[in-house]
């Protein structure tokens, strides 16, 4: 089992998910429901109103749910405008996110009301994956695949190399003189210690220009390859966890999970 899918399993629904904002009975009126949204439940708090989302309750009953944007002023009450709880949008609490990322990522519906015991405690959208608990397990998907990536680029350094071309060959000279002080100047250590000084990008364009590598590690040449050290920056130096900032659309992220484990487990098999 990889570090990912290890992680991943670990870490539930309930880590990620955003809590409702509050309740509001279906007989209210869209007036009164919008005013309470923005000045008592947002303003205090310094809440952007657009990113929550409130239950709707009838007789103590959680019947529905609504997001501000829902809230019609051309509408009397809540019942007008809520949307109803669904089956398929109901998840359970204890779900990991390996098992979660296949429920939203397969669906398109615009948020998923998270279950425990009975209770809706919260709810969960394809943004909440930037948080910090799944841009670890995604982290370390790519850091499994650079360790590979860098074991076999070092199993013969001074030929990789030559696969670089000269601009970014500099580059790495570079990092490694900031790096490294002082080093053994013999050929072969040297350019080992020079591998470690390239780029995520690097690794795979040394490699795709090895035929074998290329034969027995199909997925290396994956377009996927060309995007991946921007993600793995992303992850690693994130703006912030609000909306819209995950680094992959939805649709590509299970694809991408997919490419990078069994890229790795291709390039493992070559190496041992």
């Amino acid at each position: 089992m990889s570090t990912f899918e290890e992680l991943s399993k670990l870490i539930m629904v309930s880590d990620i998910c955003e809590s409702f904002i509050g309740e509001f009975d279906k007989s209210q009126s869209v007036e009164s429901v919008w005013e309470e949204w923005i000045q008592d439940l947002c303003d205090e708090k310094a809440l952007d109103p657009m990113d929550q989302f409130a239950l709707v309750k009838s007789n103590q009953k959680t019947i529905g749910w609504i997001g501000f944007e829902d809230l019609d002023s051309s509408k009397k009450t809540l019942c007008e405008c809520m949307e109803p709880i669904r089956g398929n949008i109901l998840i359970s609490s204890d779900t990991s996110l390996l098992d979660a990322i296949h429920i939203v990522c397969r669906k398109d519906e615009p948020i998923y009301l998270i279950l425990k015991n009975n209770k809706f405690i919260g709810w969960l959208h394809y943004n909440h994956f930037h948080k910090l608990p799944f841009r670890m397990c995604l982290f370390a998907l790519l850091i499994d695949l650079e360790r590979v990536l860098l074991k076999l680029t070092k199993s013969d350094p001074t030929s990789f190399l030559r696969n670089l071309s000269e601009k970014r060959l500099d580059k790495a000279k570079e990092i490694h003189e900031l790096r490294y002080l002082s080093s053994n100047k013999e050929e072969k250590i040297f350019d080992s210690k020079l591998i470690e000084c390239t780029a995520f990008c690097d690794k795979f364009t040394m490699l795709r220009k090895d035929p074998e590598i290329v034969q027995k590690a199909p997925s290396i040449n994956n377009k996927f390859g060309d995007k991946a050290e921007k993600i793995r920056n992303d992850i690693a130096h994130p703006k912030g966890e609000k909306s819209g900032l995950f680094p992959i659309e939805k649709e590509k992220l299970i694809p991408f999970i997919e490419w990078a484990e069994e890229l790795r487990q291709q390039l493992d098999e070559y190496v041992n």
